[in-house]
């Protein structure tokens, strides 16, 4: 069994959403005629990573029906600045881009969030071995895995 002393759930979970062969470069000339968030949002998610809003709710420890709401567009639920942070390092673009268009589309080279450092820094000490587990894991495992850790959290 796994045992993590510090640790943010969604760091975890987006790390295991590397597992993915995916290209992390969104296609820019695509991303660069998206006009709205919710028109961004749903490229990254299906376009880019072919992800369902299952997965990507998943991922972010929301519901899929919110995913669903934030892709409409629908004004009264609109996602929280940590829910686009969270959003932004996952897809690894520009929080101002994803929220407003605004380019650049991709963050600086050179610039590591704060989520990413502590996220690197967790899996660093982690063996090979524990990572591949962690990798390995299919949706079930992966939710039971949050619970433990969110009451994990919940105790300290």
């Amino acid at each position: 069994m796994l045992q993590f002393t510090e640790c943010n759930i969604f760091m975890v979970l987006s790390h295991m959403a590397t597992r993915k062969n995916i290209d992390p470069t969104p296609d820019l000339r695509a991303a660069a005629k998206l006009r709205t968030f919710a028109e961004r949002l749903h490229y990254l998610r299906k376009i880019h990573h072919g992800m369902n809003q299952n997965e990507l709710a998943l991922e972010l420890g929301v519901s899929q029906s919110t995913i669903a709401n934030y892709e409409m567009g629908n004004r009264r639920i609109s996602p929280s600045a940590q829910i686009v942070s969270r959003l932004a390092v996952f897809f690894g673009v520009n929080s101002d881009w994803l929220i407003n268009g605004t380019l650049p589309i991709l963050p600086e080279k050179n610039y590591v969030s704060p989520e990413i450092a502590v996220r690197d820094a967790l899996f660093k000490s982690l063996t090979k071995k524990e990572n591949n587990a962690l990798i390995a894991l299919n949706g079930r495992q992966r939710k039971e895995l949050s619970a433990q850790i969110k009451a994990y959290l919940k105790d300290i």
